[in-house]
């Protein structure tokens, strides 16, 4: 039930809500507009995901982190297991699971990476008195 009301934690507790897609500053879930949207207020705390021009930059970046760290850890496997059976496979398989997590991992992990980047964005740039009133206005209100 939404009651408006902020628990806050530390860092490392604010950027593992975003990744599993919460709000950053309340924990409050569902925050997504769609699968591949985000509302522009928490509906429960009314922190603005969107806090400055660019956000989406930051969505890119966390998004770029992840695809690449997958690829870095199939390719890594395939060059493992050539090496333990001392033999060369074949290219095309392997280059073919890449281009598919090349395009594939970008689209399914979209809404985690904007929920991941407005939560790291709350740590590493924590509200201005003027963000805190504007969260405020649009908290629904305490009724208890």
């Amino acid at each position: 039930m939404a009651d408006g009301a902020v628990h806050r934690v530390g860092s490392l507790a604010t950027v593992w809500r975003g990744v599993r897609r919460r709000c950053g500053r309340c924990g409050w879930r569902p925050i997504g507009d769609g699968f591949f949207g985000l509302q522009e207020h928490c509906p429960n705390c009314g922190y603005r995901f969107r806090r400055a021009e660019g956000f989406f930059t930051g969505v890119y970046l966390v998004n770029f982190s992840v695809t690449i760290a997958i690829l870095w850890v199939v390719v890594m496997a395939y060059t493992l297991w050539s090496a333990i059976r001392d033999e060369s496979g074949a290219l095309a398989p392997v280059l073919a699971v890449g281009v598919a997590i090349g395009v594939l991992v970008p689209i399914a992990f979209y809404s985690t990476a904007a929920t991941t980047w407005a939560a790291l964005d709350l740590v590493l740039r924590p509200l201005e008195p003027d963000e805190e009133a504007e969260a405020a206005l649009w908290a629904p209100p305490d009724d208890g």
